[in-house]
């Protein structure tokens, strides 16, 4: 019993020097408490196009899938990403698709003042704009698209409208795509892609337009 005693006292001796360490612990290395970072603000977060359904996992030819937005089928493919500086204008041709789209039945309305089809192909051409200037510029990245040297389409003609034509202020970047509707193609052969003018905010020519031509093979 006495040794049971004696064994306990040292374990209650021992339990407190612990603790006390522990206490001076405490109090030498204080809890780290976290620190708010600034939140940057992602230019890259994609933003779904609200007429035509996501075609961002087709890499294939043949790829397909469908959404709320309609059935989307790839049918060529080419990645470009060629890029292209304007006085202070950092402009880049990501990449150019050739896609077969069904709308479904609550888009069709959309798509009649681009066309009576039900189905129909169209090329997609993604893009990027940054203005690395001091200065406020007007700049389209598509003015006009000839496509297999037979079909010429305007920047009128694009249904993605996602506003990439226009004013792009200091610092801005702008990314997203334009789609032009086409005739079925069995083959996409050529893109070539004039830019706009590169306009300052008196209405000043200040840059020629970028031309681009894209071969498939």
């Amino acid at each position: 019993m006495k040794k049971y005693l004696l064994l306990m006292m040292a374990v209650s001796i021992l339990s407190g020097c612990s603790f006390a360490q522990a206490d001076a612990n405490l109090e030498t290395k204080p809890f780290k408490t976290a620190v708010e970072k600034p939140i940057k603000k992602n230019t890259d977060v994609f933003v779904p196009n609200p007429q035509v359904a996501d075609d961002r996992e087709l890499n294939t030819p043949g790829d397909s899938l469908s959404d709320d937005k309609g059935e989307i089928t790839l049918k060529a493919l080419k990645e470009v990403n060629k890029t292209f500086n304007l006085d202070g204008i950092e402009y880049k041709v990501k990449e150019i698709k050739l896609l077969h789209f069904i709308p479904a039945y609550s888009l069709i309305d959309f798509f009649h003042p681009y066309t009576h089809d039900e189905e129909f192909d169209f090329v997609k051409i993604g893009v990027e704009v940054k203005n690395h200037s001091s200065e406020s510029y007007h700049f389209g990245p598509v003015a006009m698209v000839n496509i297999n040297d037979t079909i010429h389409k305007t920047w009128e003609d694009d249904f993605y409208l996602e506003e990439l034509h226009g004013e792009i202020l200091s610092g801005q970047k702008k990314q997203g795509n334009l789609g032009f509707i086409v005739d079925e193609l069995e083959n996409l052969e050529k893109v070539e892609i004039l830019s706009g003018d590169l306009v300052d905010k008196d209405k000043k020519k200040i840059g020629e337009p970028i031309n681009l031509v894209v071969t498939f093979k």
